[in-house]
């Protein structure tokens, strides 16, 4: 009983946490193709709950719709765990938190049409929503380790506190705070404030250094410290000779950060095509959850992410 409830978590977590990465690139697409006002009005759309066929009306109505699927599928997987004593144990503070994280999504969306985009909302809106995904892979993760063992993985502070641990914790709120300078560019569109690369205006601190250019600036430059510290962190990886885990996540760490500066490159200079800006968006996210994973392994002494069968 206990483990057929386990593996209904697991696979319905898994789901939320694909729906909810799918949903992060609809988002983006929405905002690229000008479809964020389509609807001047919220939770209709122009007073009716299928309004007029036109693209970017449909783009913002679709929107609407995959994340009220998202919200059911949460509410189930909610109810499954609170209802059920073992479940509300091992569940019930993460599943009250994502919830609470997704109704504060529902309200910045809600602000983002009502507040005609503005950019502190638009980034904040983005931001939650990664932090929704955190939060169910989190739920994923945990019974997953509990389908592994009957105990759950063992933590171990100490095995975080040590250099690559501490490395990982930071790299993580580096590209989570990346993720935001990047919400803060798309949001105030200032991808193009400086059209060449890696020159920003034939210089490497145009003047005046301020608004847009400088939200762009900044955005190139904490890249590339982003970059610095998980070289850093892949060369101790290999040197240390830690877990395979920690190799292969170090490694994606490497990949995703160095394909996340190539598409930022092009998105420049071929002018930010709609479909590579959203790519840069869901690359961003994939290497934010590559460090999750990171600091997860480091955390979790005893991890095997490996899906059970």
């Amino acid at each position: 009983m206990e483990l057929s409830l386990l593996k209904k978590v697991r696979n319905f977590s898994l789901l939320l946490s694909i729906l909810v990465f799918i949903n992060i690139l609809f988002g983006p697409l929405v905002r690229a193709t000008n479809s964020g006002l389509a609807c001047p009005d919220w939770p209709l759309c122009y007073g009716r709950v299928l309004p007029p066929a036109e693209f970017r009306i449909w783009m913002e109505v679709g929107h609407r719709f995959y994340s009220g699927g998202i919200g059911i599928i949460l509410l189930f997987l909610g109810i499954t765990i609170l209802k059920n004593p073992y479940l509300r144990n091992k569940f019930g503070i993460i599943i009250v938190f994502s919830s609470a994280v997704i109704l504060f999504q529902i309200t910045l969306g809600a602000l983002t049409v009502t507040k005609l985009l503005d950019p502190t909302t638009v980034n904040l809106h983005l931001l939650n929503a990664v932090l929704f995904l955190l939060t169910v892979i989190g739920i994923f993760l945990r019974s997953q380790s509990f389908l592994q063992n009957e105990e759950g993985s063992s933590f171990s502070f100490g095995a975080l506190m040590n250099t690559g641990g501490i490395l990982g914790v930071f790299i993580f709120f580096l590209v989570y705070y990346q993720l935001y300078m990047g919400g803060r560019v798309s949001s105030n569109y200032a991808g193009l404030a400086c059209p060449d690369w890696p020159l920003c205006q034939g210089n490497w601190i145009p003047q005046p250094f301020a608004g847009p250019v400088r939200y762009h600036v900044e955005h190139r430059f904490t890249a590339y410290l982003v970059l610095l510290l998980i070289l850093i962190k892949f060369s101790h990886a290999i040197l240390k000779k830690q877990n395979k885990n920690d190799l292969l996540f170090s490694t994606l760490l490497l990949f995703f950060c160095s394909l996340q500066i190539l598409i930022g490159v092009y998105n420049v200079l071929w002018g930010i095509p709609t479909l590579l800006t959203a790519i840069h968006t869901a690359n961003g996210v994939a290497l934010l959850l590559c460090s999750f994973f990171v600091v997860y392994n480091s955390f979790a002494t005893s991890l095997d992410l490996n899906i059970q069968k």
